[in-house]
């Protein structure tokens, strides 16, 4: 009957080991509860005794193990887990296990990391120590998975295996990787940090075990309607913004888009027809190009065997002295007086024959005074006939009547002088019509 008590209480008569843990809350958790380690029961929950204080208040669970040759490994976790929805409660103990994760090889940072290496995890603001690496190695890129391979973009990637040693720490999920090169041990180290809205605290009591703390059905339900409400808040949100002037508006931009697709393909289609049908063109102006630099070569090396030609050096010479002593005999030239007074002369002989110039063209464009020309040469054409009628006349006079001719010529000539005298009285503006008829 003792015995039946006894059990019934949740204790045993067992040599096994005793190990006690502090939890905050043990979920309804009696003693004689199982207490399972990878599934198997191993033992069985001893006492469960609430600590209650001012401030810190907790729970202490003394737990046996029942099986022979059985060890809790430092560093195990231990939850308080349930079967099923309504089924009872036991303890559960997992063994610190290996996790593998994958970093990208750079290229500067190619080098094998050793065993044994540590391994830190950011905790309070400051990387802590907390397990070590027990594998590592570099493998193709193209062997992971296609979820793996969303994060690692480089040709291969260093595949660690590590384990958690120290216990109260947890790394949690989504976590980020990075090898560090330790300047005190020569090696490197990977160093752990939690996600950006995780921060991670040190553990308030000192155990050889990570306690995880159960979640009870009301944490998850609130949990859950905070997941809830703020779907529901995304949802409003969308809904407001996905409004009918906002729906048109985007299917307006979509027509548009489509459009404007349509067009850019008719466009390039005929930069396509454009390029082909100006091939042969395009082929010809490269050709011509090619040449053009070839001849732009060949002129260069021409005139680089030019400038470093000696003779032609010593005849540039030789010109540009000549030059200069000529520059030097005109200036010396030009500060003669003289031909500064002879320069001056010309200038004004240049200037009055351009005014004349410009009054003949003046003339020239007079209408009235071209039909007196034209009517002019006429009458020099009729007199010149006469003239020659006279001169037949003349030939065939006698000696006599010649003699007679020779004093009204010179009557005439001495007419003429007092007719010049006379002309010369006349208007400058008609001396060159004067001169012309002379």
């Amino acid at each position: 009957l003792v015995f039946g008590i006894m059990w019934l209480k949740g204790r045993s008569i067992s040599a096994g080991e005793r190990t006690e843990v502090i939890f905050h809350d043990v979920d309804g958790m009696r003693p004689g509860s199982a207490v399972q380690m990878m599934g198997i029961r191993i033992g069985q929950v001893e006492d469960v005794i609430p600590l209650i204080g001012a401030e810190n208040s907790c729970v202490k669970v003394r737990f046996v193990i029942t099986e022979p040759n059985i060890k809790v490994p430092d560093a195990s976790v231990i939850s308080i887990q349930q079967s099923g929805i309504i089924g009872e409660k036991f303890l559960e103990i997992t063994p610190p296990g290996p996790e593998n994760i994958f970093i990208p090889v750079k290229r500067h940072f190619k080098k094998l990391l050793k065993n044994g290496c540590c391994v830190e995890l950011l905790v309070s603001g400051k990387y802590v120590a907390v397990g070590e690496i027990k594998n590592s190695g570099i493998i193709d890129s193209r062997t992971l998975t296609p979820d793996e391979k969303k994060s690692i973009k480089t040709p291969y990637t260093y595949k660690i295996e590590y384990v958690i040693t120290k216990p109260g720490f947890v790394v949690p999920r989504y976590s980020t990787y990075n090898l560090v090169f330790d300047d005190s041990t020569q090696e490197f180290k990977l160093q752990i940090a939690p996600p950006d809205n995780v921060i991670l605290e040190t553990p308030e009591f000192q155990s050889k075990y990570t306690v995880i703390e159960p979640i009870r059905m009301r944490e998850f339900f609130d949990i859950q309607l905070e997941s809830a409400s703020a779907l529901k808040e995304t949802n409003d949100r969308i809904n407001r913004l996905l409004s009918d002037k906002f729906i048109d508006d985007i299917r307006i931009t979509l027509n548009n888009t489509k459009d404007f697709s349509e067009k850019a393909s008719n466009v390039m289609d005929q930069a396509s027809d454009i390029l082909t049908s100006s091939k042969d063109d395009i082929t010809n102006l490269i050709s011509l190009s090619t040449k053009l630099s070839d001849n732009m070569i060949v002129l260069s090396d021409n005139l680089n065997s030019i400038v470093g030609d000696k003779r032609f050096k010593t005849s540039l010479i030789s010109t540009s002295e000549s030059i200069q002593k000529s520059s030097e005999q005109i200036s010396d030239l030009l500060a003669d007086s003289k031909l500064q007074d002879s320069l001056v002369n010309i200038n004004s002989t240049t200037k009055d024959l351009s005014e004349v110039v410009k009054y003949v063209n003046d003339l020239t464009k007079n209408k009235e005074f071209n039909t007196k020309i034209d009517t002019t040469v006429n009458n020099l054409n009729t007199s010149i006939t006469k003239l020659s009628q006279v001169l037949d006349t003349v030939d065939e006079l006698t000696t006599e009547e010649k003699d007679r001719l020779k004093e009204i010529l010179d009557n005439s000539q001495e007419i003429s002088k007092d007719m010049k005298k006379f002309s010369n009285k006349l208007n400058k503006r008609f001396l060159l019509l004067r001169l012309l008829f002379q």
